[in-house]
């Protein structure tokens, strides 16, 4: 709050009375003087020095104070009262001629007069240590505190003074920020004072006012109007109307009501305060410009936003004068004049004006204070509204870090922050996030304000509006009716929020069916959008839009083409080419553009829309967290499958090359984001990186470890939140390090059509890629490119496709199998999806694919065409990611060795016999005999010993030796997990042969995650994350099994694909994961398998050999064998693996593809 000047005016003769301040310095002139004359000059001297500072000559009123110290010590003695009292003077006026050092000289040297006097617990020594600590708090109130708090201490319960000492205790703390402190100290005041003088003293009611003020400050509303309701009665019968108090006090209880959305009463106390003091103190008392500040919030609050911005603007200019351009109260004019230029759709000069704010804050308070934090959330909101998601993400989490941390949750501004994250993660496409956080939001502010209030209604508002976003329109329409009933009693039919519940109970209806009831809401709301904030502005934009929406549906084309034609012209003039409601106008008018048959014009929207979808995906997945970017592609997706049908309905010369460009720009794109990311740290050597890494792997590490014990009694209620809480912090992580990583991207490079050609060399090429159909029908649709020629396979049932692939997998996996069982399910997937593309492909023979869906999880050797032959015989097939792997790879290959890790010793003890190891085991001793049950989580996993595991590394080993290849090999009980974690280097070649696993979504894992969530509303159920649900197994697994996630997670024998990531593999050439179902993952539209194999690609490895199913030992070493042995005489990898299988085909006991097609390899073109 703003304090009048007028309080310090002469306030002189108070300073003596109540020992104010003090001075030491010696005059001997009067040392001749006798005492009785020196006491009446001494008399003499205090008029003169009343007179001089009412003249504002302190020079000459300091001369005098000096005189009248040592006049005292001639009349009075040293140890005198009045001798201190006039010390405590002559340090007041030093102080106030900025003589700061001289007046804390004067201050002690009165102090240890006094005590030596008096004694330390007199009254003239507790005054010292009150003006001494007043003089303190003028400079610091860190300083003051102590002094403050030692004459607290040092006061009796019945001195009359308690109620002073703890007041200025208390306001001190609520400076410092302590307001929990200061809100015991100024409760106790005002009992105190009550106590002493009564309810209606000046002293008390001023007491009152303090807590009443300071409530406000921590958002209590409503003991803070209570309090000021019931001093403002009492303060009118024993003061001036216009005193300084009732003004401050009026003008806190309007705030409050305004706060509450109490306008009218809020208006009238504004103005009855700015009025009075303006008569008593004139236009630029802080008091006039504060009101004024705070009536033009008002102002903006009910939509009057020109009498606000006029009103902002003169306090802005009024503050600029009184106290310049670096003082916080004119950065908070220049956020709040930004504020009413956002809500005006003035939005490039409202981010100049907060911007501004935000630095001069900074600059004036630092970082971790309320009125940075608000300039701080106001910025992102801005950001937000323009879609520039990825620099309003990192501000808003700050903001809401530093407001819970100072302020406290139920804090106002931590509540609007809250909101606006909520917002965020809806925009991000992040609902159930969003939900959660709306839902959290109205509880706390309806506890705070009140189900009435307008920011509970808004909340209530932006939680239907997730619902209309989320298509859930049933449960959208209640709340939208009822929020518009309450808004147009509390602000009026034409008030910005009124108007905005209104478009969208509109838009629900549409989306109901209820066309007459949306075309009343929608054009009320577009006339009443457009008399309030003409055209130009958002809300009315928006309008348009829904307007063309429903003009779309009520097949008034040509009157729906029109308005979506001038709405996108608006919009990116006024809003710009990446505003969310820009890109919704732009896809609107695609559509119906298409729908008219107007081909041309649509094409050329379209990849408009692409292209610069592009850009905003490259710009805010960079920068967002894994959770996060899967949420912006699953958010966009039905634009892109928009796109798809357009470029499949168009069928010309541009159409496949146009959907090989979607595919190159769209498929697998997380995984190359994160790959970058790698590289990016890997190539930076940045020191900020580096450390954001390493807490992201400990983050991972402890997350992975909690999984893998799952609950236990101690934690088990608190568990969801747990594993939630963690999953949040890898994603805010994930997203620093992509924003740290952004200054570093030169190393990365987006690839064109042309490079990937040119990398094709002369093999041809099959891209898969799945989309989704006007009905919402998954689809499939392969483009080919072969010498240069691009063609494109539109699939009509891919329900058919996927249950002849499972046919396949199902009867391959089968051992006693016969061949034309095999070969005729073989020849119905061939017919089905390899035979249209044969025509495209021609004569060539070696052929890139690219798969989507779940032909991730098929083995397309095993195809059989029409002469009885599988695609091994007559095609080399080789598996890629995405067609961008065909691109250069910046990555140097490692130049490490081969590293073989073979037949581990699951039952080995060695980590059991561990301290820490024994300590756990101590622990969970004592927690059986209390009855505690142990966690569940991994800790059922158990495997049979691998003796066939461990001879494939020893043949491998041997293979290697005969090639004079350095070979390290790991068996038994030093097959551990941590010789991953520790290589000096990444190897050029890892070969693990051990037991894998992957639990599927249906399994364990899944109904225990769901089962905890049962019982909390509050907290959504722990991500089932895949990469927690594959792994592979190591030394001491079943021996450690049991305490999973209490030991080491490091070496506790699972490597989870989570713990993959945090690997040094950056530039191995080859992982081969000789293990049961390394392959399998959970598939993710577009974005190919997360599982292990994806882990591996992720932490730098070019090339994942994995299996499909568990194959016997004796083939996997078969196989092995003949595909190091060449692997090794220098034939390129995947050379090597094709012959390898052709040599098991021509052999009569290995010919089944059970034994060859089960290892497939994935990776880049090498």
């Amino acid at each position: 709050m703003r304090k009048s000047n007028s309080v310090f005016k002469f306030v002189f003769l108070g300073l003596i009375l109540t020992l104010l301040q003090i001075l030491p310095l010696n005059n001997t002139s009067f040392s001749q003087t006798t005492p009785e004359k020196a006491a009446e000059l001494w008399n003499l001297r205090q008029s003169e020095i009343q007179q001089l500072y009412q003249e504002g000559n302190l020079e000459g009123a300091l001369n005098s104070a000096q005189e009248s110290v040592s006049l005292a010590e001639v009349a009075f003695g040293s140890g005198a009262l009045k001798t201190i009292s006039s010390m405590l003077l002559q340090a007041q006026i030093h102080g106030e001629l900025d003589q700061l050092e001289e007046a804390n000289q004067i201050y002690q040297v009165a102090l240890e007069t006094s005590v030596s006097a008096f004694g330390e617990s007199d009254a003239t020594t507790l005054s010292v240590l009150d003006n001494y600590g007043g003089f303190l708090n003028s400079i610091d109130p860190e300083m003051s505190e102590p002094v403050l708090q030692e004459a607290l201490r040092l006061t009796t319960e019945d001195d009359p003074q308690r109620a002073a000492r703890l007041r200025a205790l208390g306001l001190n703390l609520q400076e410092l920020g302590r307001t929990g402190e200061a809100e015991v100290m100024l409760s106790e005041a005002l009992k105190a004072y009550k106590k002493v003088l009564g309810e209606n003293s000046p002293e008390t009611l001023s007491s009152m006012a303090d807590l009443a003020q300071l409530y406000l400050t921590q958002g209590k509303l409503k003991p803070a109007q209570e309090l000021f309701e019931t001093a403002l009665p009492l303060m009118l019968e024993v003061m001036k109307k216009t005193s300084f108090l009732i003004l401050t006090s009026k003008e806190n209880l309007a705030e409050i009501y305004r706060q509450q959305g109490k306008f009218s009463l809020a208006e009238k106390l504004f103005l009855e305060s700015m009025q009075g003091a303006v008569a008593e103190y004139g236009e630029e008392d802080s008091l006039v410009i504060q009101s004024r500040s705070h009536l033009a919030q008002l102002y903006e609050d009910t939509g009057k936003l020109n009498k606000a911005l006029l009103l902002h603007q003169q306090v802005y200019e009024a503050d600029l004068a009184l106290l310049g351009e670096a003082h916080p109260n004119t950065a908070g004019d220049l956020n709040n004049l930004a504020s009413v230029r956002r809500r005006l759709g003035d939005y490039q000069k409202a981010e100049k004006l907060f911007r501004q704010s935000l630095k001069v804050m900074i600059a004036a308070l630092g970082e971790e204070t309320p009125q940075t934090v608000s300039v701080m959330n106001n910025l992102a909101l801005l950001l937000e509204n323009q879609g520039l998601y990825d620099e309003a993400e990192p501000l808003f989490k700050k903001a809401f870090a530093i407001s819970g941390k100072i302020q406290g949750e139920k804090h106002p501004t931590s509540l609007a922050l809250l909101n606006n994250l909520a917002f965020l993660n809806e925009s991000q496409g992040d609902f159930k996030r969003s939900e959660m956080n709306y839902q959290k939001v109205i509880q706390l502010n309806t506890e705070v304000f009140g189900e009435n209030h307008t920011n509970t209604i808004a909340n209530q508002n932006n939680l239907a509006y997730l619902y209309l976003r989320d298509e859930r329109y049933n449960e959208a329409q209640p709340i939208f009716t009822k929020v518009h009933s309450q808004w147009s009693k509390l602000l009026g039919a034409e008030h910005q929020n009124t108007l905005k519940a209104l478009n969208n109970l509109g838009r629900v209806q549409k989306s109901l069916g209820n066309l007459e009831a949306a075309e009343k809401h929608l054009m009320e709301a577009l006339a009443g959008r457009t008399k309030v904030f003409g055209k130009r502005h958002a809300d009315t934009l928006r309008s348009m839009n829904d307007m063309g929406e429903l003009f779309v549906v009520q097949e008034k084309l040509d009157e729906a083409l029109k308005m979506f034609q001038e709405t996108l012209k608006l919009e990116e003039e006024v809003l710009g080419e990446n505003h969310p409601y820009t890109f919704e106008t732009l896809n609107n008018l695609a559509d119906l553009l298409k729908i008219m048959g107007k081909t041309e014009e649509a094409y050329k929207l379209f990849m408009t829309g692409f292209e610069r979808r592009n850009a905003f995906l490259d710009r805010v997945l960079w920068v967002a967290g894994d959770n996060t970017r899967q949420s912006y592609i699953n958010l966009h997706r039905p634009e892109q499958n928009a796109l798809i049908r357009m470029l499949l309905s168009l069928d010309d010369e541009r159409t496949a090359r146009d959907l090989f460009e979607v595919s190159l720009r769209r498929k697998g794109i997380l995984l190359k984001i994160t790959s970058e990311t790698q590289q990016v740290i890997m190539l930076s050597g940045s020191p900020e990186l580096q450390a954001i890494t390493e807490d992201l792997t400990q983050t991972r590490k402890t997350l992975a470890g909690l999984t893998l014990s799952g609950p236990t009694d101690e934690n088990r209620k608190e568990f969801p939140k747990i594993i939630f809480d963690l999953e949040e912090k890898v994603n805010m992580l994930q997203l620093k390090l992509g924003e740290q990583s952004v200054r570093f991207r030169q190393s990365t490079k987006q690839v064109t059509v042309d490079e990937v050609v040119e990398g094709m060399g002369e093999n041809a090429m099959v891209d898969f890629m799945s989309f989704r159909g006007e009905d919402d029908s998954l689809r499939m649709l392969a483009v080919v490119i072969n010498a240069g020629e691009f063609s494109f396979v539109e699939y009509e049932d891919l329900e058919m496709i996927s249950a002849i692939v499972m046919e396949l997998r199902e009867i391959v996996q089968d051992e006693g199998a016969e061949d034309e069982d095999i070969k005729s399910v073989a020849f119905d997937l061939w017919e089905t999806l390899w035979q249209p593309l044969t025509e495209s492909l021609g004569e060539t023979a070696s052929i890139f694919i690219s798969p989507d869906s779940l032909l991730n999880v098929l083995p397309f050797d095993v195809l059989t065409d029409s002469d009885d032959s599988y695609l091994l015989e007559n095609f080399d097939l080789r598996i890629i990611s995405s067609a961008r792997d065909l691109a250069l790879d910046p990555l140097l290959a490692a130049k490490g060795d081969l590293m073989i890790i073979a037949g581990p010793d699951y039952d080995s003890d060695k980590i059991l016999k561990t301290p820490a190891a024994r300590e756990v085991n101590h622990k969970r001793s004592r927690s059986v005999v209390r009855g505690a049950r142990m966690g569940s989580g991994l800790r059922g996993l158990n495997f049979d010993p691998l003796p066939g595991a461990e001879k494939e590394g020893e043949v491998i080993k041997e293979v290697s030796d005969t090639k004079d290849r350095n070979t390290a090999i790991f068996s038994q009980r030093v097959a551990e997990e941590k010789l991953l974690r520790e290589m000096s280097a990444p190897p050029e070649v890892l070969h693990i042969a051990t037991h894998g696993f992957f639990l599927k979504e249906d399994e364990k894992l899944k109904k225990r995650l769901k089962g905890l969530s049962r019982g909390s509303s509050s907290v959504p159920p722990p991500a089932d994350n895949p990469l927690l649900r594959a792994g592979l197994a190591f030394a001491g697994l079943n021996a450690n099994a049991s305490m999973l996630g209490e030991i080491d997670t490091d070496n506790d024998g699972v490597l989870t694909a989570m713990e993959v990531l945090s690997l040094d593999l950056a530039g191995t050439q080859l992982v081969v994961l000789s293990a049961c179902e390394t392959g399998l993952g959970e598939i993710h539209e577009g974005e190919g398998v997360y599982g292990l194999r994806r882990s591996f690609q992720e932490a730098g490895v070019k090339n994942v050999i994995n299996s499909f199913w568990e194959v016997s030992d004796a083939g996997t070493q078969l196989l092995m064998t003949k595909f190091y042995d060449k692997l090794l005489a220098g034939m390129p990898a995947r050379e090597a693996m094709r012959e390898a299988r052709l040599e098991m085909l021509d052999d009569v006991q290995w010919s089944a593809p059970f034994y060859w097609s089960a290892f497939v390899m994935v990776g880049r073109n090498t």
